[in-house]
């Protein structure tokens, strides 16, 4: 409507001076002399009828600019969501004219062909893998009974896999508050270095190269570590062998397991990533391990410690999106995520790093108010990681904040939250070193980032910690990849986006909504070329609402 408007004013303001320039230049002196002794005197009146033909003509240039030019590009914007595949959702704007409406109509009916098509192709595939699927629900089933912490790490020391016995024992034990908000230490993509001590685990791995230089067939190596918490773990370590050095004869001829021979006629054996199964041991009396010591103890020795008592299973119902789903059902999962043994740290600086090799967490907050140097604070905090393109809805953060000052009536209705609510819950000083703990190591995502990220800010003398990694904004990233459309507002981009919107104006269900479209923008920053962390933050920051301040 601006620019339609501005448009005529320009023409009408051009049109009057051409007109004015030629009754001028018709006229005589004496003419002239009175028309400009008019024009002096009455000139305010000639102003007004001016502005009272530009209103007019400003609303009909703006109508037509929405039909026949704002639309096909609107059109145009929301076709290429439904590239992605994952979209699905019926194209159309009121305003459009009949013309442009008629080839949305079109492309709907093509994505309603694509869609069934592909909803046929995804049975085919369902049925030829339901095979492979009761095979891993079998696998499934043996590791969730072990009554030990199963754990798979690519070389890096990534975490591929971990069974639920793992999970209770990193989030029930450790260095408090790791209960809070439900968050686990372990972690699809986290690192084990964070649960185990680093040159402990470094020197099994180079124990594992030297027995399977020599031939071991079935080579482990045991020690006893410290975690987080003050706690020893005994941990046995086994190799994970690549697959295609497991076929005999296709490498190192006549050594039997595929092995690769060396120059000085030992063998090789190539590691994928090591098989980690750990207990936790109580030894009373004893004094704790120091950071860094490592207590190997020989295959098959005895030790005088004493195991604790495995945690009490608890129900768990989650589920997770995509591949990285527990394997079999019941209780007692095992997630997992194993084409993350070919990620491997390159070394790259992180801004030069491909946005689809990142791990993220998509996080959102609930407030007293809107004003976060005014005095409102935190209420509730919920957040969802993606790992590998894939939305951990099990790995998730959630966690009322007793803000230390009353809620207005006025706010409750907006996200649910009442005063008896967050009565006993934990002060902001304890629940913000716990969400640092779990966005550690990953590019924190939100939308409208900058106001969550100003009431972070402001705690950062009272809790100690500061959250200095890269943030992306899903706000920002649609206008970069949707400069067309009118608004960006998260209940707008969902709709674009065909993203189902529970739990709206919760912590948690606003940041699972972010985390989806997210996921969805990835592939529209690729078709503008940009690729990398650095080209969406720079981006970001070009758009208008780049701007904006809290």
């Amino acid at each position: 409507m601006l620019v339609g408007a501005l448009v005529a004013v320009l023409m009408l303001a051009l049109f009057t001076a051409l007109a004015g320039a030629m009754l001028w230049s018709a006229l005589g002196p004496d003419e002239r002399t009175s028309l400009a002794a008019i024009v002096q005197t009455r000139w305010p009146l000639a102003l007004l009828a001016a502005m009272g033909m530009a209103l007019p003509c400003g609303w009909a240039a703006g109508a037509l600019h929405r039909r026949h030019l704002q639309g096909p590009a609107q059109l145009a914007e929301q076709a290429r969501v439904l590239l992605g595949g994952r979209v699905r959702r019926e194209l159309g704007e009121p305003a459009w004219s009949r013309d442009v409406r008629a080839l949305a109509d079109t492309l709907n009916a093509l994505a309603r062909e694509r869609d069934h098509l592909r909803d046929h192709m995804a049975q085919e595939v369902a049925r030829v893998g339901r095979g492979i699927e009761q095979e891993r629900n079998r696998l499934a089933a043996l590791m969730s009974e072990l009554s030990q912490s199963v754990v798979v790490c690519n070389l890096d020391g990534r975490i591929l896999l971990y069974n639920h016995r793992a999970r209770l024992q990193f989030r029930t034990r450790g260095a408090a508050p790791l209960g809070l908000g439900g968050a686990d230490m372990i972690g699809l993509g986290r690192s084990i270095y964070t649960l185990l001590d680093h040159e402990a685990l470094q020197r099994g791995i180079e124990q594992l190269r030297a027995r399977l230089r020599r031939g071991a067939e079935h080579p482990t190596v045991e020690m006893v570590s410290p975690s987080p918490g003050g706690q020893r773990m005994r941990v046995s370590m086994a190799p994970v062998r690549a697959a295609e050095d497991l076929v005999p004869g296709e490498a190192g001829a006549g050594c039997g397991l595929g092995l690769t021979p060396t120059t000085d006629g030992s063998r090789e054996e190539p590691m994928n990533g090591f098989v980690l199964v750990i207990e936790r041991l109580a030894s009373p009396g004893a004094p704790s391990s120091g950071p860094g010591e490592l207590h190997p103890a020989p295959l098959g020795a005895t030790q005088a410690v004493q195991e604790e008592p495995a945690p009490a299973p608890e129900a768990d119902g989650e589920t997770l999106d995509g591949a990285a789903q527990p394997m079999g059902w019941g209780s007692r999962p095992v997630f997992y995520d194993f084409d993350l043994f070919a990620r491997r740290e390159t070394g790259q600086a992180l801004v030069d790093r491909l946005l689809a090799e990142l791990s993220f967490t998509v996080f959102d907050t609930e407030t007293t108010g809107l004003d976060p140097a005014g005095g409102d604070r935190i209420i509730q905090i919920g957040a969802v990681r993606l790992v590998n393109g894939r939305l951990l809805r099990s790995e998730r953060f959630e966690q009322l904040v007793d803000p230390g000052r009353p809620i207005p009536a006025a706010t409750v209705p907006i996200h649910g939250i009442t005063p008896d609510m967050v009565a006993g819950q934990p002060p902001i000083e304890q629940v913000l070193p716990a969400f640092h703990r779990y966005a550690a190591d990953t590019v924190l995502v939100a939308h409208n980032a900058a106001f969550d990220l100003r009431f972070l800010q402001l705690q950062e003398q009272a809790t100690g910690v500061r959250f200095d990694q890269p943030v992306l904004d899903t706000l920002l990233l649609s206008a970069v990849v949707h400069p067309q459309q009118a608004s960006h507002r998260l209940e707008a981009i969902a709709e674009r986006f065909g993203v189902t919107v529970r739990g709206r104006h919760t912590a948690l269900g606003d940041a699972i909504v972010t985390a989806e479209i997210f996921l969805r923008l990835l592939p529209l920053l690729a078709e503008r070329g940009i690729h990398t962390l650095g080209q969406a933050r720079e981006a970001a920051q070009k758009t208008w609402y780049g701007r904006l301040r809290y």
